[in-house]
């Protein structure tokens, strides 16, 4: 998986490689995750995204197995923190959701379930306003609140 953190909105995204049999000799086949990241206009220093993107499981690893990873960005010139949600993994299918967006460049994620209840906790940097964020995952609920 790799993102090309460019400039253009329009050539920017994520893609992942299908690995050959033969990886000396094979074809490594291109598939596209993500494209069209929005960047925010800046003055003095050109924003570029997206960031790194990072394989994620909500659920702690130990207890999916055999599950697709989602996929975190740090939209990085897009001031956004992305979560992609497998759709039809088998085919490299993505839908793209935004977790937060921030009022500057969203660096470097970090996750861990640090709670020890199963579920990560992800950790959202905005570099121009020296903040960060920590979103907690858990199990869906159909409980409605009023």
């Amino acid at each position: 998986m790799v993102n090309n953190h460019e400039k253009d909105n329009n050539t920017n995204g994520i893609w992942a490689y299908s690995f050959p049999t033969d990886w000396m000799t094979g074809v490594f086949t291109k598939h596209t995750l993500a494209t069209g990241f929005k960047n925010k206009f800046s003055l003095t220093v050109p924003n570029m995204a997206p960031g790194f993107p990072y394989a994620f499981y909500p659920q702690v690893p130990s207890s999916t197995k055999n599950v697709a990873a989602h996929i975190v960005v740090a939209g990085d010139g897009d001031h956004t923190a992305h979560i992609m949600t497998p759709t039809d993994p088998a085919n490299f299918g993505y839908v793209n959701d935004t977790i937060k967006e921030e009022k500057g460049t969203v660096g470097a994620l970090t996750f861990d379930d640090l709670d020890k209840d199963g579920w990560n906790e992800l950790w959202v940097p905005d570099y121009d306003s020296s903040l960060i964020e920590v979103f907690k995952f858990s199990a869906k609920t159909t409980e409605m609140f009023l």
